[in-house]
């Protein structure tokens, strides 16, 4: 999901493991208001991030398409990406513009769980 929202913007983002950031969040917050796009409060990193791949990928996904590692800041009750730092075991469905499944291995480890929180 990073790298496609990576090469629909021609920027190069923040790592994925840096998303938890100040730095990251107000990167984000400028490519919205660069790009035109609307995002009310609270203009958290996950939400700008929602709502740029919203308005690059997509309206763009008519065909199936699946939308894969999303950043862990976004899904923090999914389990961790097993081999890329930051993302998460997660994935959404988009047919005819419109997200048929969202769907994630889910964090189990109580411990991970209140930390994340």
């Amino acid at each position: 999901m990073m790298k496609g929202l990576e090469e629909a913007l021609g920027v190069e983002l923040p790592r994925n493991d840096q998303l938890h950031t100040e730095e990251a969040r107000a990167i984000f917050d400028k490519l919205c208001v660069q790009h035109g796009v609307d995002c009310s409060a609270p203009r958290s990193t996950s939400r700008l991030i929602d709502k740029l791949v919203g308005h690059f990928i997509e309206v763009n996904c008519k065909n199936p398409t699946f939308l894969i590692d999303h950043p862990q800041i976004m899904s923090p009750l999914a389990k961790w990406h097993r081999s890329e730092k930051g993302l998460t075991e997660r994935f959404e469905l988009f047919c005819n513009y419109h997200e048929l499944v969202n769907a994630y291995t889910e964090l189990n480890d109580p411990k991970v769980q209140l930390e994340a929180f």
